[in-house]
């Protein structure tokens, strides 16, 4: 690497001329020339004593940089505005080079990374005019660090861009294939390079392209993905069709034509508006081709691509790419293109009804989609059916299914998907079971009942089992009375898990019963909170609270002590114990004044 020139003293001569500059187009004072120069001083004796750090020469390129195009904009200006000639004045190369100087400080000294480099790169585009030996510096740079590839491509592509040097560009990625053998990256990159040299300089430097080609190819043989990379390398929009073209597709047909992603890259290769003679090994690029025309090829692409000798696992692949490829062509297709939208409707329904008669559709996307282009038809259900057959945990497709139903007004059809469903969807089905209430309540009294047992009692999935039952008691107390309310509510208690909504809900029911205070109500009513709270009350300060304020209001108020023992002793968290201390306490002032009030309004 070579060493930094000027950062450390600079001439005389040239801070005369920085000098001069800056203080006669007043971009600095000369207080603040002063300043400035002493700081720089200061920063040049820190690099020479190896003290500099590399936050501190970054940060030393930003000022100087900034100052550099304040006087490059003054430069313009100047020349705009007075003079029509060469501007006479070294600052910019006086600048520029110290600038590169402690690019190179940077480079010796410190680790660095591809964004710095970059910058380098396009501080010496711009300046390569005025820097000193900004060629060499950037050879040695790709030349003595290796453990970043990033850096070599970086430096291949401005070479070619840039500088138009094939062979500087041909040189940085050879150093990074040195250090990086089998990172393919490097040779799509290097690819890249011979593709765009080839598209300038014609079928010249066609043997090299060919050349570079086949030696990634073989280097990486039987690695579809790196050739597909090299393919879209080739086909890029902006260069010129030669025979390059032609050979890359060839070779990609003949090396993968067992695979079924070759086939999906040959059909979007069609779609792109090309089009590849299968007897020729030619590949043509058609200018302003009609969609509906490229939609055609790559149709046939996929329809040739299954009479080929696939695996059955292949050939199930490539069925599954077509139709997630054909839908998503038809979602973007213009809706003003009337001929295209025509074409693809009619497409859509050939390939989907051959995709489901040979038993080839297998994903549950592509059975809703079908289910959607029958919809209403007899054969909606068998569609559903058969797709519930290979994807029986499917939501969307039981819900259509039980839609089905309930649209044709077969509630027992219906509730029959929810059984059949339930154990497989767990959770899930919850949704459904919920629409199935609804139209159930909107029926007769049967299928109510029906519904509620049957959600309470036969089914074993605890969310469903738990929204349900205390829906079920409300039902029961709502259309009879509360005694067969008990009924129920008995049986439905003794079911696991333990419903503490059902419990809540019951004890609801019992207080609006209550009318006067009978021994045997209250004595009913206190054993419900009993069991509730000890079923229920570790971790609810509120149960606990009503429990108290029923003996307050209905039942012995020389019980409120135990009870706020036996919720003392239940609670398991501290704050909770604390929580319901405090509340008693209220509750207690705010009963026994109540009494107060009562006793002196008798009296």
């Amino acid at each position: 690497m070579e060493t930094a020139s000027g950062s450390g003293a600079m001439s005389l001569g040239h801070i005369d001329d920085e000098k001069y500059f800056l203080i006669t187009h007043e971009i600095m004072t000369a207080e603040e020339f002063t300043e400035f120069t002493d700081n720089r001083k200061s920063f040049n004796q820190n690099i020479l004593n190896g003290k500099a750090t590399r936050e501190e020469l970054l940060v030393q390129i930003t000022l100087e940089s900034m100052i550099l195009n304040t006087c490059e904009q003054k430069i313009k200006q100047v020349m705009r505005e007075a003079y029509t000639g060469e501007f006479n004045s070294k600052i910019k190369s006086i600048l520029s080079n110290r600038i590169h100087d402690m690019y190179i400080e940077l480079f010796k000294t410190f680790k660095y990374d591809v964004n710095l480099v970059s910058k380098y790169i396009q501080f010496g585009l711009e300046n390569k005019r005025l820097t000193k030996n900004y060629k060499i510096v950037l050879d040695d740079i790709m030349d003595s660090f290796h453990s970043d590839s990033e850096i070599y491509i970086t430096g291949a592509h401005h070479a070619f861009t840039d500088c138009n040097d094939i062979e500087s560009a041909r040189r940085y990625i050879s150093f990074g294939i040195k250090f990086h053998e089998d990172l393919k990256k490097l040779y799509v990159e290097d690819f890249w390079i011979e593709v765009k040299n080839l598209n300038q300089t014609g079928d010249t430097s066609l043997l090299a392209t060919l050349t570079k080609y086949n030696n990634i190819i073989q280097h990486f043989e039987g690695d579809f993905d790196l050739h597909f990379d090299l393919v879209d390398t080739a086909l890029d929009e902006h260069i010129k069709m030669t025979q390059l073209q032609s050979i890359v597709i060839r070779d990609m047909v003949n090396k993968y034509r067992r695979n079924e992603l070759m086939w999906q890259k040959l059909a979007k290769i069609h779609l792109n508006g090309f089009v590849y003679n299968y007897d020729t090994d030619i590949l043509h690029k058609i200018q302003s081709m009609r969609q509906h025309i490229s939609i055609r090829n790559y149709i046939n692409t996929y329809n040739k691509a299954l009479t080929e000798s696939l695996s059955p696992k292949s050939k199930q692949n490539l069925w599954d790419l077509f139709l997630d490829d054909i839908l998503d062509i038809y979602s973007l297709i213009d809706s003003d293109d009337q001929v295209t939208q025509d074409f693809m409707k009619k497409s859509i329904d050939r390939t989907f009804a051959l995709a489901y008669s040979t038993n080839s559709m297998k994903q549950p996307r592509h059975f809703l989609f079908w289910v959607e282009r029958n919809n209403g038809g007899d054969a909606e259900v068998a569609i559903l059916r058969r797709g519930l057959n290979i994807s029986n945990d499917n939501f969307e497709m039981w819900t259509k299914l039980f839609e089905y139903y309930l649209h044709h007004d077969c509630m027992r059809r219906a509730m029959k998907v929810l059984l059949d469903c339930v154990d497989i969807l767990k959770d899930k089905a919850l949704p459904l079971w919920e629409v199935m209430e609804l139209c159930a309540l909107s029926s007769d009294e049967e299928m109510i009942e029906d519904f509620y047992n049957k959600s309470s009692f036969i089914v074993n999935v605890e969310v469903i089992n738990l929204r349900f039952r205390p829906a079920y008691l409300e039902w029961y107390v709502l259309t009879r009375d509360l005694a067969s309310g008990r009924k129920i509510f008995n049986a439905l208690k003794c079911l696991k898990p333990k419903c503490y909504d059902l419990y809540k809900r019951m004890i609801q029911f019992e207080k609006l019963s209550i009318i006067s205070k009978k021994s045997k109500h209250i004595k009913y009513m206190r054993t419900l909170y009993s069991e509730t709270c000890n079923l229920f009350g570790h971790a609810d300060v509120e149960l606990w609270c009503d429990c108290i304020k029923f003996e307050y209001m209905y039942g012995v108020p020389s019980l409120v002590g135990m009870i706020f023992d036996a919720g003392m002793n239940l609670l398991e968290n501290p704050s909770l114990k604390a929580e319901l201390t405090e509340m008693k306490y209220k509750l207690d002032a705010q009963y026994q004044e109540n009494d107060v009030i009562h006793i002196e309004d008798e009296g």
